[in-house]
């Protein structure tokens, strides 16, 4: 059968006769029952009886019927989205994203990019998102800190926890995991400034401070530092994960562990656009693979 048949049968049954129906189309008589015949033979029934003013289904019409309207509506919605892909991609949607969960969430970026290539995805760094939201600075933000505004949506995404980055000459590189007071024996702890006072504070629940030997933005120095055997960084076990190196190994820290909590978060307006949407949906698809996963 071909999607032209398909139309043809439709616009009939729509119609209620063939005359009718060629009118519509824009066709001959000749060539609608000639292309009603070929699906009749092709399904070896009838799909009308003819009367006096025109036509009316037999069953298995009734059932073509059903399900061929069915088929246009799925085609419609599959037409729909394309168009949609290609057209509502073209908006500015500008992300505000904390700065410790930047790297993580990069792979996130590039595959929305990628499905929404004609799409201006701007990406900034924002320490303070639900400021930058009701700013209108940012069309969706990406946060750890609580949120105290009501016309704010926050949706929890994931949870981070930290590990230990180590070399494979450092001493407790065997261990599988260590209690975080432990860290009090390590005179080479290094990690990012932002998560500073996360760390000072389980430090100080545990008695000590914790004094890092270098602090900085940069997640690639650190590894760096580490791989060359200077000390041990503490950062997500998010992106720990993603290393792979013979030379590094990960220590999980038991009992109480650095935690934050990672929350998407939009103002509450019915006016949002649809490419904001799309990548609301998308960060979704996100979590749900990489709890999965």
């Amino acid at each position: 059968m071909e999607l032209r048949q398909l139309e043809y049968f439709i616009q009939i049954c729509k119609s209620g006769s063939f005359t009718k129906a060629k009118e519509q189309l824009g066709v001959t008589q000749p060539t609608l029952s000639q292309q009603i015949r070929v699906l009749e033979d092709e399904y070896d029934t009838l799909l009308f009886n003819r009367v006096s003013r025109g036509v009316k289904l037999t069953e298995a019409g009734r059932i073509l019927l059903n399900k061929g309207n069915a088929i246009m509506n799925l085609l419609e919605e599959a037409r729909n989205k394309i168009y949609g892909q290609k057209h509502v991609a073209r908006e500015t949607l500008t992300i505000g994203c904390c700065p410790s969960e930047m790297e993580y969430l990069a792979p996130t970026f590039l595959r929305f990019h990628q499905k929404f290539p004609n799409a201006q995805l701007k990406i900034i760094e924002a320490e303070d998102v639900e400021l930058k939201l009701q700013e209108h600075g940012v069309d969706i933000g990406i946060t750890s800190n609580p949120i105290s505004d009501h016309s704010v949506v926050a949706t929890h995404l994931y949870r981070q926890e930290m590990a230990l980055l180590l070399h494979t000459s450092h001493p407790m590189a065997d261990k599988v995991s260590i209690p975080f007071r432990a860290l009090k024996q390590m005179n080479s702890i290094v990690f990012r400034g932002q998560y500073k006072s996360l760390i000072e504070m389980y430090g100080f629940s545990c008695g000590f401070t914790l004094e890092s030997m270098i602090e900085t933005t940069s997640t690639s120095l650190l590894i760096h530092w580490v791989r060359q055997g200077h000390g041990a960084a503490l950062l997500p076990i998010s992106l720990l994960r993603s290393i792979n190196n013979d030379s590094l190994r990960i220590v999980r820290i038991e009992g109480q562990v650095p935690t934050w909590d990672i929350s998407l978060v939009y103002l509450n307006s019915a006016m949002m656009r649809s490419t904001a949407h799309e990548f609301i949906q998308e960060m979704k698809q996100f979590v749900r693979v990489a709890e999965t996963g």
